[in-house]
């Protein structure tokens, strides 16, 4: 018997039901990727003031404000796909060209977002910063459309989030424009 089989017969015996498992999951997924990386507030507080931003830059307290709400629809989102197709870990056919995709996707945007996050802030590297954008809103887009055959709502849960990474990453380029000597 594997690990994962072990697992699920736990979680069966321990009179928890599965939709509950799967938000637990599902929310400690989306909020514990955040904390894999350190923070960096002294950065925000010391460094980022000090770049060149466009006249349109959203105000500082205006982030955390979208972030929060958005957060949330990523847990709702990955917890329909969970809900539709069952657990990743605990399904026999688990391979990424299956169920297992959409979720592979999912966690590779968290992954992306957290690098970037370290890459811009924390490395205070601006041009560097820009393939990772690209690259975390590339995999935002592949949960939106491997998302969409499975669940309709889970797929539209993710396009506040593309939304805001657009914008995120036009202000990403224009800082860039804009402290271009600081860019490297």
């Amino acid at each position: 018997m594997s690990l994962m089989q072990l697992a699920g017969d736990f979680l069966q015996q321990s009179g928890i039901p599965r939709p509950n498992v799967a938000l637990l999951v599902s929310l400690g997924l989306v909020f514990g990727a955040q904390q894999l990386v350190p923070a960096y507030t002294a950065n925000l507080k010391n460094w980022y003031p000090k770049l060149r931003k466009p006249r349109w830059t959203p105000p500082n307290w205006m982030f955390p404000a979208i972030w929060i709400p958005l957060k949330f629809m990523q847990v709702a989102a990955i917890w329909l796909i969970w809900e539709k197709k069952g657990s990743p870990l605990l399904r026999d056919d688990w391979h990424l060209t299956g169920p297992a995709l959409p979720f592979a996707i999912f966690l590779v945007h968290l992954a992306l977002g957290d690098i970037w996050n370290v890459s811009f802030f924390g490395h205070q590297q601006l041009k560097p910063s820009l393939p990772w954008m690209g690259a975390f809103w590339l995999s935002i887009l592949g949960c939106i459309i491997t998302f969409r055959p499975i669940s309709l709502m889970a797929s539209n849960l993710m396009l506040p989030t593309i939304a805001w990474v657009s914008i995120a990453a036009k202000l990403n380029w224009d800082i860039v424009q804009l402290n271009s000597s600081k860019s490297a």
